[in-house]
């Protein structure tokens, strides 16, 4: 009864539209009724020709079946069932007993079916043209009784059997289409139940995100504009104008990581998110972060201990940038849910071998914070779940964090896990596996600046002109001769108007009225010239995603910078393209 109770829900829960569920259900009910009916009608003595139509109805059902199934030919199927019916009931109705018998319940049963696997114009015209049919064969057969072999002539027992197990086997097919079409469209309402309720608590989720976000990015903004102002009265006090920019600067990388975290956010859930694996040495990844969230750790007064005397291996291979993702956000957390003063964060990683130089490296990072509640818990890697918003937390966040930590992780092949006690602080347990080396130097991922900058002449391609300006200062700063285009075209008429090695570099930007970065780029690739076709072209774009810089590379630029830049990322990716260009 069990395997029988699974199939059936699996025949339920199948992708095929229910129409083709209840058409293979009817023929299927046809076929095993058939046998048992064949049976009992060879018992009565209905005779050879009435068992010989039942056996070839049977075959007739089985091959609609095919046709239904194998080469999924609905509509056809449909129309042999009912086509096939009229022909073998009306056979048997009359090789049977006519009315007397039990085929006129089946002669019935003809006539409900078109409306229960066809639907529109169809089914109403196969029953317009069974009605009449069907009418006209037992209304002939009342004034022609001649052409009716009464079987069971003289036996009245055998007439009651007949119509009984008719009755059965009809019955039998009507409650099971009607149960399959009910538990159908029970289970069907469940799921558009579930669906919206899964909606509106995404709707809810996304409600009250954009709540947290209204009130986070508002945060910063008032910082960045009130202490511009403070700048601009206090501009002849250093000391305060000094004090200021360090707090715009502060409020601006928080402001820039709400939006980077949105922006992860919205790859994530396109699927957009690809793995990169390179070697590189993770010891010295962690404490790089350690030493990029320094300020955040030292001003909760934060103690941090990191161990790795379980790890044998510190060169591996696998997707940096996710890594340091997944540890950014993870430490971060750490340090912004911990107690005010005093609170130690542990970083411990260590390392199972699995053999092939694949180990599974385990990294715990433990706080000695808030906790999570219990009734929590289990939200928490729901994008957009905060325990408790902003306002009354006091800790900023979009509540994406988590979420975007644990697709990395997923991304990876990993898995991560969390424990947690309030007001005792909680653990998160990341584990990856990653190929090893064993090599014991570190490596180094910096790209010094062996290339100098004075007297280079670069064009700035920008069509806003305030990000021209800032441009402008900070290539030429460092040593840079700047002439600025206001878009692709200009850019590609200025470099053809100009002499051979005239442009030591092109800056250019994506997104631009006339001609874009990208159609600017290919059309200088297919210059005349040869110096000029070559000149190192760097992608400068508000386009931050890992597929924005392939697309540049596939385009034919030869390094890409996202916006907001600074001065270390520019000159780390100038010195390496210059680097590339001088080695050739």
């Amino acid at each position: 009864m069990g395997k029988l109770t699974a199939q059936f829900n699996k025949f339920i829960d199948s992708p095929d539209s229910l129409d083709r569920k209840l058409l293979n259900l009817f023929l299927i009910s046809l076929l095993v009724g058939g046998v048992p009916s064949t049976i009992i009608s060879i018992a009565l003595g209905t005779g050879m020709t009435s068992n010989i139509i039942l056996t070839i109805s049977m075959v007739y059902t089985a091959v609609t079946l095919v046709i239904e199934n194998k080469f999924k030919h609905h509509e056809m199927a449909g129309i042999l069932t009912v086509f096939g019916a009229l022909f073998f009931f009306i056979i048997l109705f009359y090789t049977s007993g006519g009315v007397s018998s039990g085929m006129s319940l089946w002669i019935l049963l003809v006539l409900i079916v078109p409306f229960v696997f066809l639907q529109g114009r169809l089914s109403i015209i196969l029953f317009c043209i069974s009605l009449p049919i069907l009418a006209f064969s037992i209304i002939y057969s009342t004034f022609h009784p001649e052409f009716v072999k009464n079987v069971y002539e003289g036996s009245h027992w055998k007439i009651g059997i007949d119509v009984a197990q008719s009755m059965m086997f009809v019955g039998i097919i009507i409650v099971v289409i009607y149960k399959f079409q009910t538990t159908s469209y029970k289970r069907q309402n469940k799921k558009i139940q579930n669906a919206y309720d899964e909606v509106k608590k995404a709707t809810e989720a996304k409600s009250t995100f954009l709540s947290n976000m209204s009130h986070d990015i508002r945060t910063p903004m008032n910082a960045i504009i009130g202490f511009t102002r403070i700048a601009q009265q206090d501009i002849d006090n250093k000391e305060s104008v000094q004090m200021c920019l360090e707090k715009i600067a502060t409020s601006s990388e928080y402001l820039l990581s709400l939006i980077n975290d949105v922006l992860d956010m919205q790859k994530i859930e396109q699927g957009k998110t690809t793995i990169e694996k390179i070697k590189f040495n993770l010891g010295k990844t962690i404490f790089d972060i350690e030493d990029i969230l320094e300020y955040q750790i030292r001003s909760k007064n934060c103690e941090l201990k990191t161990d790795f005397s379980e790890m044998q291996h510190y060169i591996i291979e696998n997707d940096m940038i996710l890594i340091k993702k997944i540890l950014m956000n993870l430490i971060s957390n750490a340090a912004k849910y911990s107690k005010e003063a005093g609170g130690k964060i542990y970083i411990k990683v260590s390392e199972e071998e699995k053999g092939n130089n694949i180990a599974c490296y385990t990294i715990s990072i433990r706080d000695e914070g808030k906790g999570i509640s219990p009734y929590f818990i289990d939200r928490i890697f729901n994008p957009f779940e905060r325990e408790k918003d902003t306002t009354t937390s006091g800790i900023v966040g979009t509540g994406l964090g988590l979420a975007i930590t644990k697709s990395a992780v997923e991304t990876l092949g990993g898995t991560i896990d969390v424990k947690s006690v309030v007001n005792e602080g909680s653990e998160f347990i990341v584990k990856l596996d990653s190929k090893y080396f064993n090599e014991e130097t570190e490596l180094k991922h910096e790209v010094k600046n062996t290339v100098g900058f004075e007297g280079k002449r670069i064009l700035m391609v920008e069509d806003n002109e305030l990000n021209r300006e800032i441009a402008s200062r900070l290539l030429s700063d460092i040593g840079f001769k700047v002439e600025c285009a206001v878009n692709g075209q200009e850019a590609v008429d200025k470099l053809v108007e100009s002499n051979d090695g005239y442009y030591d570099l092109i800056y250019m930007d994506i997104m631009m009225p006339v001609l874009n970065g990208y159609d600017a780029t290919y059309k200088i690739r297919n210059l005349e010239s040869e110096v000029k076709k070559n000149i190192p072209i760097i992608a400068m774009t508000a386009n931050a995603f890992d597929e924005d810089v392939k697309k540049s590379t596939e385009r034919g630029m030869n390094g890409h910078i996202a916006k907001p830049f600074s001065v270390d990322e520019i000159v780390r990716e100038t010195s390496k393209v210059l680097s590339l260009v001088q080695n050739r």
